[in-house]
Parts: C-alpha cells; structure tokens; sequence
C-alpha cells in the first residue's frame, strides 16, 4: 500500500484550494485520491497546476467541500492529512450539514459590499467558514445547470439582487424584496406617474399595489383587508422612495402631484434611479417611444430643380422640426420653447422638449441658414437613401424633396427617365441605343452643373459618344470658351483623326510636342479651336497657360491617369476652371477605392468628402472588413455621376464575336525551379527582421523577381545578350509554338509584357523564327511611329504586335489581331481586360481568343484565383483590391513557396 503525505491551503486571490504533496507528483496519487470523488469526474477533470514550488490539484470552492465532507478512500493507498486539510474537513461536514438542514441565508452585510454571499442563521465559529460557504453555494450554482437556470430566473424575478441600493433599505427590507423572507406581503409595491387629463394641468403620483398571483393593481390607500397588515411595509417603502429621490418628498410625505417640468424630470432621471435601486416604477405606455425619439431639424425644399446650378449651388427651404409623428413650424416650436415647455401633448401624441436638445437644434438650424443647404447637402441625404434610424450622427438634417427636385433625383437614379436629345447631323455616324442613352445622360449632367464618369467597357465607344456631345454642344449652346481634351501621349493621333472621320466641323487643335505654342501664341490658337486636345504630363508643364483659360468642357480620357490625388499632375487638372467636366475610364478604380475619390474630386469637387473622411467612411470598411452596407451606400452615392456599362449587358446588344479565354500552363525550367526557390527563402528571411515600408518593398521586389523569373531567367538576371532563349524558359516555348499556329492560320495576335527587356527579346526571337516584321510598342516609342505602327498594323503590313502593358494597354483600336496573349500575368484584372479589349471592341468581326500564359505551382498560378476574385469584385462596386503586402509573413511563404 502506497503511503502519501497530503497539505492543502486556500488561495485567496484565486478562490481555489490546493492540494499537494512535498514527496509526489499529481500524477502519481491523483487517481487514487479522487476515485470517489464525483465533482471532478474521479479526478480526470481535477486541475493539475504549479503554486510556488510546488506541483499539485485545484479545486473549486464546491469541488473541495464535496471532498473534504466525502474523502475517498483505497485500498491502495494511505493518505496522511497536515492539520489544515484536517480543519477543512470538519468546516466541510459542518457546511454540508447546514446546507442539508437549511441553516443558511443571503447575506445583507456582503450584498452592501457589491457581491451576492451567504451566512449561516446563527453565528459561524471562524471567518473562513463564511467566506467558504459563500464561495461553495455560488459556486455549486454556476456548476449545476438546472440550479443556474433557477437562478436566472430568481435574479429576473427579484432584479434588486444586482442592483447596488443598500444605503436605501435594512436586512429585513432587503430579505423581503428578493422573495426571501416567508412572511413577505402578497403584493409589490410600486410607485406610478399618470398624465392630466389636460395638457398643462397637474400629474399624479400614486402609490401601486399589484398582487402578487393575479398581478391586479390596486391603488393605496384603497386595498384588501387582508392587506392591512402589511402597512408599515408600504410606509417602508415610500419612505425608501423619498430617501432615493429627496425632491419627491414633501413634510417628510411621498408627493401626490407634479408640475409639468417635475413630471420630465420625473421620467427622466427619477425613474432611473428608482429602477436601479430595485424600485417597480409604472409610467404611460407612450413614454418608452417618447424617449428613444429624438428631435429632427427637417427642411422642405422650395426651389426649383430645373435651372442649372451645379452642386455648390444653395436651396431654399422651409424649416420644421419634427419627433414621434407631430411636425411644428419653425414659430410654434419658438412658442413652446419660449414657454419653458417640458412635455406638450399635441394631436393626441405626447412630444418631449429636453432643454439640451433644444439648445442642439437651434444651433443646427441657425448654422444652416447662414452658411446654407447645397445641392450637394441634398444628394448626401437623398441619393444614401438614409433613414432616420441610420443617421451616424446628431448633426444630420432631414431634408424633404418638392416635386420638381423628387423628379430630378428619380433621373438621376434610372437613366431611362431622362430625356432623349437630338445629335445634329454635323455628327458623322451612326449612335447604338446605348451610346444615345450615353450622350443623353452627359447633356442632362450637363444642364444640372454636375461632372460625370463615363465608364463603360473598353470597346463600347466612349470616345464615339465623347464626340456626339461635343457636336450636340457646339450646335445647341452658346460657349464661352472651347473644350479641353487630356489624354495620354498614345492616343493624341487616334483623337485626331476620330474627330475628323465623326464630327469633321469641330476646330481641333493639338498642343503637344516641342513646338507647342506658348503664352500669347497659344491662346491666340485655343481662340480659334473648339477642341484642344492635349496630353497628361503637359497639363502640369503647361499649368500657368491651360490654366489662364475658362474652358467650356474639360474631358479627361483614360482619367485613371489621375488615381494617385496627390500627384502635381493630378493636382494641376484639379484646379483647372471648366463649366463642365467629364472623365472616361473603363477602369474607375484599378488598386485601391482612392483611385475612385480622386476622379470624383476632380469631376464634382467635395461631393465624397475629403481623402481622409473617403478613406474612414468607405476605402477602409470595404477594403480591410468588405462592409456590404458601407459598399451599397458608395454604390447609391456615386451611380447619378458614374454611368457603367459592359459588354455582357444584355440591353448592349454589340453582336460581337465570341471570345474565348485560356489559360496555358507552363512547367519551370530546372534553372527556373533553383532560382525561385532561392529567391523565396532569402526573402522570407528578411521579412522576418523588418515591418511597415521596408516590408512592403522586400515583398515587392520578391514579386517582381519571381515575375521577371517566371518569364525568363535572363530577363531576371539582367544578361544583356542572353543565350538559348528557348531552352531556358517553356513560357517561352509555348509563346512561340502558339505564335507559329496563329501565323499558319494567317491571323494575327498582339503580344502583352510589362517588361521592355522581354518585349526585346520576345521580338529578336519571334522576328528571327518567323522570319517576318515583329514590332513592338513601348512607352519610348514617338507619338508619330506609334501611329504609323498601328496604322500599319490594321491594314495589315505586319502581323505581330508586341505591345508593353503601360503603353499599349489603354486606348488603342487594334481590331486587326484576333488572339491576344498575355505573355506575363498582371496583378489586377481590370488592366488585362483593359489590354484585351484593344480587340475585342467594336469593329472586331472575328472570334477573339485570348492566351494567358500561367507557369505552374508558382506565384502565377497561384495569385490566378486571386484575380478571378479580384474581378467579381470589380463588377460588385466597379473593383476594390486587398493587395499582397497586407498578408501575414505565414500567408506569405504559403503563396510564394515553390508546389
């Protein structure tokens, strides 16, 4: 038989009971110590733990009274008690005992000390006993599920037993009010408010009875006769009432009556401090809407919505202030404002007039009318569709539309109720259904003052309906100045000659190359245009002049040129004066929901608040936490001034040819496979030394790399004249094996790469195997050769068009090519769309195939799905983007290892 030497003590700051051995682990005798012991499920779920020096078993409070009244016996063993855990066991049987006969009861002393105990009926022979009882029972509650629930219950019944009011009642209160004493009377009292009769007459408080089996009310002093043996138990509690809320007390007697001010203040703050002190307070029904019903500043509109105004300009309005269904005017809320009203019954519903709320709205209604209500006031509300029960804030005013402003927002919702306009015949060709409801919807921005995105998909004509409203202008309006066309150097030629072949009336003049004019020559030319067509990087260059000009329209082309808002170009567009402003984008947002702000900033200045306030209400719910509500609410707000239409609309109607996506998956070479894996390592090992910027850039060259890798070791070791170009890289096997199929076929494909080096080298290979003209566009081509090679290209004097990404990927009309390969993978979808639709646009009679090359178990194959995600985004909100460098380092190492 195993002898063992047992100590216990209780832990005071954790309410626990240790017990240990100096000779033995737990693991040796705990079984045998608690083979009997069912609270811990004969030891298995009894704590092991270390105390000081010492290893041993936790008990709870419960735990250790069932085992010191009970302790387990064995055959096996000989347990040995220190004297302290021979104390614990007669406090233990003395507990269980009084437990058993009910020798116990709250205790009022701890309840006013802030936590609920229990006490023995008659004096306990040590302290500890008293702490351990209460610990046990409580603690024997929360253990057992049905004794738990009784006890929600008992604390739902009886709420003053968590209510801190001990300084307003003695033991023999307390006992009676938590349903302890048996002699408690048959009734609660309860202290109750009624509303006159009459407005501004007198309100009584009375003294409530309610039976206790029935739950009947009785008003005291009118009750049983049974019941008067209870009057000093009503005494006791008014006077409690008095004690709680002096100033309803009156020669020392509960109050009958209250003014109209004590009677708001009565359920305002009395009725608070009552119920916290374990008081049933019994007010009118209607008092519970009453005060969750705040005060609402609201304003009618009067103007008309018909002239042009633009979204700074300012509304008339009629003032009401509203709560709980009743609406006042602006006087009759002066009125009872200037007689100290309180509470004021108007039309049979009860309205509350809190001083502080008051004084809030005057503040809101007079800051209103001095510095006025916008237009732009109007659309936050109207457009966000906001409710009362949505406003995020307290300054927020509730804005009515009249009829002609309703009519005017319900255009600006649903483009089909705006009206058609005429295109003059100074307008060469032919609109589809959808391009007239485009132009359309720019003449109606137009004549409210308000800038607009024209976002449609690449290929659908933007620049067709850009030339269609030009010619609507010139023909129907007077103009006080001409139009200004930005756009990237690339596309200037192509301007031209659209301008010439669709509305050939229009006085165009290019300001671009060295030979721009300058100062008076060059308003001497804007003088004599109708269009000026110029391009991004000299609307900052030639700021002082551009900007010396009242410009009638101002159009940004390819206007994700401007996403970074705190560019000098950026910020040199921004603040060009233009009555009418207008960009065209297929791609609003390309990384980030700032990129959205700035175009907004630029077409309808403050319209989505400053970047900061952009970035807090929207870019942040919605990118970090993907915030559905956050994002409707964007949606709603930008939709009148952003009109976006995709090929896939079924009301389109293109009637373009199929198009076909594949993907060609292609293995690493063994000199591929070495180099990534070496590059991963050596990267991840730095990321965990560094945080904030130096991690982002070590993760952006490691992606810039594996990139360059991925295409062709030499393109990622920098060899100047590089070797076996086929062998090294399957990619590049396959390019020219889908190359040869589509030259045998007589078609031809453009080529897309971000990389100058890889275009060159893909050029010399293909050039070389072929033995045909291979060209390639890069951002260093000349505006004038870019145009020859794309003139060239579509009449078919070459056959292969390698095209940078950068420069080649916006703007373009290269129907010509019915395959477009995508030699490297671009980390955000909308740019390949945007590079693949410089051929699948109108004008393409072909089937358009699309190659987009993936080396597989790499950072390409993987980031795969991430782009097809990335792009059901981008149709949700026009696209948002969580980028690479967010990702934890493990995130990281799983996405970027070698599979």
């Amino acid at each position: 038989m195993m002898q063992l030497e047992l100590k216990s003590r209780w832990l005071d700051e954790q309410k626990q009971f240790f017990i240990y051995s100096d000779d033995a682990d737990p693991d040796e005798w705990k079984e045998l110590v608690f083979c009997w012991h069912e609270e811990t499920f004969y030891g298995t779920f009894a704590t092991v733990d270390t105390i000081g020096n010492h290893i041993g078993v936790l008990l709870s409070p419960w735990e250790a009274l069932t085992f010191f009244a009970y302790p387990s016996t064995s055959a096996f063993i000989d347990t040995i008690w220190d004297e302290q855990s021979k104390q614990f066991q007669i406090w233990a049987k003395q507990i269980i005992a009084d437990i058993e006969q009910k020798q116990f009861m709250p205790d009022f002393d701890a309840w006013k000390q802030g936590w609920f105990g229990w006490k023995r009926t008659t004096e306990d022979e040590h302290p500890f006993i008293s702490v351990w009882r209460s610990e046990a029972i409580n603690d024997w509650i929360q253990l057992d599920v049905e004794l738990k629930q009784t006890w929600q219950q008992i604390a739902e019944t009886y709420p003053i037993l968590t209510s801190d009011s001990a300084s307003f009642m003695d033991e023999h209160d307390w006992l009676t009010e938590i349903g302890w004493d048996k002699n408690r009377p048959p009734f609660i009292v309860a202290i109750r408010l009624n509303e006159p009769e009459e407005d501004g007459k007198a309100w009584s408080l009375e003294t409530v009875l309610i039976d206790a089996t029935t739950n009947d009310f009785t008003v005291y002093p009118h009750m049983p006769k049974a019941w008067e043996a209870y009057v000093s138990h009503i005494e006791r509690a008014q006077q409690r009432w008095q004690t709680i809320v002096p100033w309803l007390s009156e020669n020392d007697t509960l109050r009958t009556q209250l003014n109209e001010e004590e009677a708001w203040r009565f359920l305002v703050e009395a009725t608070t401090e009552l119920t916290e002190a374990g008081v049933r307070v019994i007010v009118p029904e209607w008092w519970e809407i009453v005060k969750q019903t705040k005060l609402r500043v609201k304003a009618r509109v009067k103007s008309s919505a018909t002239s042009v105004f633009g979204l700074d300009a300012l509304v008339d309005f009629d003032w009401r202030i509203a709560t709980n269904g009743i609406e006042l005017t602006e006087q009759q809320f002066a009125e009872l404002v200037e007689q100290k009203r309180r509470l004021v019954r108007i039309r049979d519903q009860w309205v509350q007039l809190d001083p502080a709320v008051i004084q809030h709205v005057q503040k809101l209604m007079k800051q209103a009318k001095q510095e006025g209500l916008s237009i732009r006031d109007v659309l936050m509300q109207t457009l966000a569709e906001k409710t009362n029960e949505q406003h995020e804030d307290d300054e927020a005013i509730d804005i009515e539309l009249n009829r002609s402003f309703a009519t005017l927002v319900r255009k600006m919702k649903n483009i089909d109720h705006i009206q058609t306009v005429t295109v003059p015949t100074t307008f060469h060709g032919t609109l589809r259904p959808y391009q007239q409801r485009g132009v359309d919807w720019l003449i109606f921005l137009r004549q409210l003052g308000f800038g607009g995105c024209l976002a449609d998909d690449m290929g659908l004509g933007k620049t067709v309906q850009m030339l269609a409203y030009l010619a609507y202008v010139k023909e129907n309006e007077k103009r006080n100045g001409p139009a200004l066309l930005i756009c990237p150097t690339s596309v200037i030629g192509n301007w031209q000659k659209e301008c010439q072949q669709f509305v050939p009336s229009l006085r165009v003049y290019v300001h671009h190359g060295q030979a721009r004019a300058k100062e008076e020559a060059f308003f001497a030319a804007v003088n004599e245009a109708d269009v000026v067509i110029t391009s991004y990087s000299l609307a900052h260059l030639d700021f002082d002049d551009l900007s010396n000009i009242a410009w009638d329209v101002i159009c940004l082309d390819e206007a994700q040129n401007i996403k970074n808002a705190q560019t000098k170009q950026a910020r040199a567009i921004r603040k060009l004066k233009g009555r009418h402003k207008i960009a065209l984008t297929g791609t609003p947002i390309e990384n980030r929901l700032n990129e959205l702000w700035s175009i907004f900033q630029f077409l309808n200045p403050g319209y989505l608040g400053s970047q900061t306030d952009f970035q807090r209400r929207f870019g942040t719910p919605i990118e970090k936490n993907g915030d559905a509500q956050a994002t409707e609410k964007l949606q709603k707000l930008i939709r009148p001034f952003l009109l976006r239409r995709t090929k896939t609309d079924e009301r389109i109607a293109l009637d373009l040819p199929d198009k076909l996506e594949q993907k060609e998956y292609c293995p690493l070479t063994v000199e591929q496979a070495s180099l990534y894996e070496q590059i991963v390592q050596q990267s991840l090992e730095k990321l965990e030394q560094v945080d904030g910027l130096a991690r982002r850039g070590i993760i952006l060259q490691m992606l810039n790399s594996l990139k360059q890798l991925c295409n062709h070791p030499a393109l990622y070791l920098k060899e100047k004249e590089p070797k076996q170009i086929v062998e090294r890289s399957h990619k590049v096997e396959k390019l020219l094996e889908l190359v040869e199929q589509i030259r045998e076929n007589g078609e031809s494909c453009l080529v897309f790469t971000q990389y100058i080096q890889m275009g060159e080298m893909m050029q010399y290979l293909l050039s070389t195997h072929l033995k045909e003209n291979v060209v390639f566009l890069n951002g260093s081509t000349p505006k004038q050769t870019r145009d020859d090679m794309i003139e060239q290209f579509q009449n078919g004097q070459f056959h292969i068009f390698i095209l940078s990404l950068k420069a080649g990927g916006t703007g373009l009309n290269l129907t010509a090519a019915n395959h477009v390969i995508h030699f490297d993978r671009w980390w955000n979808p909308a740019v390949e769309n945007q590079a693949t639709d410089r051929a699948y646009r109108i004008g393409q009679t072909k089937f358009v195939h699309v190659h987009k090359l993936i080396t597989t178990g790499t950072i390409e194959e993987k980031i795969d799905d991430m782009l097809e995600k990335k792009q059901a985004l981008n149709e949700q909100l026009i696209q948002s983007e969580t980028w690479i460098t967010e990702l934890s380092n493990e995130q990281l190492r799983e996405l970027f290892t070698l599979s």
